[in-house]
């Protein structure tokens, strides 16, 4: 597994194929690469691509902010309690993680494809450091627009009061069980595959506290200075740009996808007709072709 020593810390990677073109998957908070399976990585490679999957910062095989932040639950609790806090790092922190990593595996600007949190990421890639990048795939992530509703399901809102799981097998069956609700109904939620996925997870690393520092991240950014800012950066964009959204995520609904395309110039949105936050393997034949369109679409502009 290839470690790049980027911004300061370790980021972990694994690359697929040896085409011309290279593609970096960047996944959603507390998820480590194993998010992007092996098939979709290797379905994409197959297009002439070299494909990267990445461990962000704080989980996986990637540098852990344990020294800097043991505690994040009893953080979070500050937060909650009206205290302002430090966070260990933020957005700033993740995107200049990508620039370097991108300066460290490739020699010409790459495609960017980000799901949910690494949608949001991949954003300000492109509209911060614009000749890092060729094309970018926002998936299941969102503008980050304050005034629009994010989602307001009970069942999600129940599954995040939960106790926190204790042990191994508790961890590995929570987040099974959180796939599943993320997945929705449209779509077969493959249980052997989403277990197996998660034990690797596990068994690779134990990212309790990153997936809170993650969420530390979140709770301390200033969300209407946030979007006044990047809201005027997208609406200046200029690459080919894919929001890919399902159309009963449940977690981060429409709103925030429509407001994503509506900022960017000639940005093409794609609603999946039941799709929820996951990204089952039978919305595939939609989303890699929304993808390699605009790969496709910055290589012929070059």
């Amino acid at each position: 597994m290839p470690i790049a020593a980027v911004n300061g810390i370790e980021i972990a990677y694994e690359t697929f194929g040896n085409g011309s073109r290279s593609v970096i998957l960047l996944p959603g908070a507390g998820c480590q690469m194993l998010e992007w399976l092996d098939q979709f990585c290797q379905i994409i490679a197959e297009q002439d691509c070299t494909v990267h999957r990445v461990d962000t910062r704080d989980v996986g095989l990637s540098t852990h902010f344990d020294a800097t932040c043991p505690n994040p639950r009893e953080e979070m609790h500050k937060i909650q309690n009206g205290e302002t806090i430090t966070p260990p790092y933020t957005y700033s922190d993740m995107v200049d993680d990508t620039v370097a990593l991108i300066t460290e595996i490739s020699d010409a600007p790459v495609h960017v494809v980000g799901r949910s949190m690494g949608g949001m990421i991949g954003q300000r890639v492109a509209t911060l450091h614009p000749s890092s990048i060729a094309s970018l795939s926002s998936i299941a992530s969102t503008s980050g627009n304050p005034d629009l509703e994010v989602g307001n399901s009970q069942e999600v809102m129940d599954f995040f009061r939960l106790p926190a799981p204790i042990g191994r097998e508790e961890q590995i069956k929570r987040a099974v069980d959180g796939d599943r609700l993320f997945s929705g109904t449209h779509f077969k939620f493959d249980e052997e595959v989403g277990l197996k996925k998660r034990t690797d997870m596990r068994d690779r690393s134990d990212d309790s506290n990153g997936v809170m520092r993650h969420s530390l991240m979140f709770m301390t950014t200033d969300q209407i200075l946030e979007y006044a800012t990047h809201s005027a950066n997208l609406s200046k964009l200029d690459l080919p740009v894919a929001v890919i959204h399902g159309s009963k995520d449940n977690l981060l609904n429409t709103a925030g996808a429509v407001d994503t395309a509506d900022l960017i110039p000639n940005a093409r949105l794609t609603m999946i007709e039941g799709m929820s936050h996951e990204l089952p393997s039978g919305a595939w034949p939609q989303i890699v072709p929304a993808i390699l369109e605009v790969v496709d679409k910055a290589q012929s502009s070059k």
